[in-house]
């Protein structure tokens, strides 16, 4: 056997720090020339001299059988970095991640693993150094994103989210306006949810959204570029970058303007010309959903009108969920106009009251289909959570359920696809609400049967958008116990299923805003909101969270002072009120709240 040197016997700090230990004994030999080595461990107990004048805390000393017996050679260290090496391909830089959530078994079947098996080594009792995962970090970063964005089709469910980018991205350039705005979702994403020891992730992301703009504004100059598929997808995930990034309320203006640009390609191109491919309907479908949030948001109508965002061909249970919402917009912002410009006089009253008669019947038409949803996309309840003591509103914040019962979905996306409806009838609501008190003006709008009638079913629609929200925030992968027949969950395109996900909590932001801001969510309701807002901006890492919870309105009764400036004169009271019964008699024959 190579003689491999003397095995060391300094203390555990000494030996990682690499300092030599003294073997000079004892004699009047060592106390002369002390100075000479100090750097060097005396071995002493318990602790040495090092540790204390540095003072760092001493690791302790190997056993003497340890020293002896464990294998530490130099050329043993060299044969297990070559196996090692043969495993992993040398990367660069080698990064610390520290502070990740668990991760669950993935419940997607996956070619199985062979390891080499290696031979177990005694251990100390002394804790080791954390485990550093040499990953680079591009690669990373873009597998944290597509396991937590990417939403690809599994089992009976068709549908998928941002499933688009996987083919874009793998035949765009490297340097590409695509390219850099997926680095810098991936990037921002990343850093938001882990602390890594060497990496400024918020500089990595800066550098490639920087980039990315460039790109994109040199794409948009040039004709052949400019209404192609991966110039859409880029300037979609640059909207999606500043939602995750986004602090200050001035940052939306960002996405808007990317929103407001998506809108213009899309219609540029035509809607028959992007539904004429796989990727491009899946790009439309996009477009359509972030313009949802952006309409809804500024209170606008959509650009065309509703109808021309129809898709050709069947409605899917989306599309009809779309069409609600964008057509909600329309009804409301025309609403605006009229109550803004009409007089108090019979024709703007009748014309009003028909904008109402029109709420009604879209309302109608929204709960009928609530009821007639095919039984693949329904939800079902797996839970009741039962009422917590007196001081339930002091722990409303730390409880992942409110009261009440939790549902869960067939997937995420079906999941936003019934909440987008949902809110459509919050706000439809809240627009009859919003005529009903202009056309009681002065008397109180909270006496009239109309305001009881949309009382009730913002009621039943807050209940259920609070009742899936523990769904979206992986409430359910805890309490596997309640799953008896599970049922088919769509996959993200890579990583393992974590207790929570980013892309469910993205797309509930929005639901949450409107709960948290309207009149007829209780104050209880209205905490847990706020808490589950929170959560996603500090554990998930969606920042846009964030301005949605500093955000103080109240709607409609903001919208209502504002245009109850104007009394009722005497000569129409009766008609208004007339109005009013009517309004009243026709809500009458509306479906309950429905599952």
């Amino acid at each position: 056997m190579v003689y491999g040197g003397r095995p060391s016997r300094g203390c555990r700090t000494c030996r990682t720090r690499r300092i030599k230990v003294c073997q000079l004994g004892r004699s009047q030999l060592c106390v002369l020339i002390a100075d000479a080595l100090s750097n060097q461990c005396d071995e002493g107990k318990p602790t040495c001299k090092q540790c204390a004048k540095s003072k760092r805390e001493c690791g302790g000393y190997r056993s003497e059988f340890e020293i002896v017996h464990r294998d530490q050679t130099r050329s043993t260290v060299r044969r297990m970095r070559r196996a090692l090496d043969v495993q992993h391909s040398p990367v660069t830089p080698t990064i610390v991640f520290v502070h990740e959530q668990p991760q669950l078994p993935s419940p997607r079947p996956s070619p199985p693993r062979h390891e080499p098996q290696q031979r177990r080594l005694p251990t100390s009792s002394t804790p080791s150094p954390p485990p550093v995962l040499a990953v680079p970090v591009a690669q990373r970063a873009a597998c944290y994103f597509a396991s937590n964005f990417i939403l690809m089709p599994l089992g009976q469910i068709q549908h998928g989210y941002m499933e688009y980018l996987l083919p874009l991205i793998e035949s765009a350039p490297p340097d590409s306006a695509l390219s850099h705005a997926f680095n810098a979702c991936a990037f921002a994403s990343l850093g938001n949810r882990v602390r890594a020891d060497s990496v400024d992730f918020t500089s990595l992301s800066l550098k490639q959204h920087t980039l990315a703009l460039a790109r994109t504004h040199v794409a948009l100059g040039d004709a052949k570029t400019a209404r192609t598929d991966a110039t859409l997808a880029a300037i979609l995930l640059l909207s999606m970058y500043e939602g995750i990034t986004a602090i200050k309320s001035t940052r939306m203006l960002a996405w808007r303007s990317h929103i407001d640009g998506a809108v213009d390609i899309v219609k540029a191109r035509g809607r028959e010309q992007m539904c004429s491919t796989k990727i491009g309907a899946h790009l439309f479908h996009s477009v359509r959903q972030q313009l949802i949030s952006r309409t809804l948001s500024a209170g606008a109508a959509p650009p065309g009108g509703a109808d021309w965002w129809a898709e050709p061909g069947p409605e899917s249970i989306f599309a009809a969920c779309h069409r609600f919402a964008l057509t909600t917009g329309e009804i409301r912002a025309r609403t605006t106009g009229l109550l803004a410009n009409s007089g108090r006089d019979s024709k703007s009253i009748e014309q009003i009251a028909g904008m109402a008669r029109r709420i009604h019947e879209l309302d109608h038409e929204i709960a009928s289909w609530l009821i007639s949803v095919p039984s693949e996309y329904r939800f079902h309840t797996i839970c009741w959570v039962d009422q917590q003591p007196n001081d339930m509103f002091n722990n409303i914040a730390e409880a992942e359920a409110f009261p009440g019962r939790v549902d869960v979905y067939p997937d995420f996306v079906t999941a936003g696809a019934w909440n987008v409806a949902r809110i459509s009838r919050l706000i439809l609501a809240s627009v009859g609400i919003r005529i009903a008190a202009w056309l009681c003006s002065p008397m109180d709008y909270r006496t009239t049967a109309e305001y009881a009638t949309w009382k009730h079913i913002c009621e039943g629609t807050i209940a259920e958008v609070i009742s899936s929200v523990p769904y979206h925030l992986g409430w359910h992968t805890k309490q596997r116990e309640l799953f008896q027949n599970s049922p088919n969950l769509s996959g993200f395109a890579c990583g393992e299923q974590e207790p929570f996900k980013a892309l469910p909590a993205y797309l509930l932001v929005w639901a949450l805003a409107c709960l948290k801001n309207h009149d007829l969510t209780h104050e209880t309701q209205r905490a847990w909101v706020k808490a589950r807002l929170k959560f996603i901006e500090e554990q998930v890492g969606i920042k846009y969270a964030r301005i949605i919870n500093e955000v103080d309105i109240r709607f409609p009764s903001m919208l209502i002072r504002q245009d109850g400036q104007m009394r009722v004169p005497d000569a129409f009271r009766n008609t208004t009120l007339r109005v009013l019964s009517n309004l009243s008699s026709t809500s009458e024959d509306l479906p309950p709240v429905t599952r």
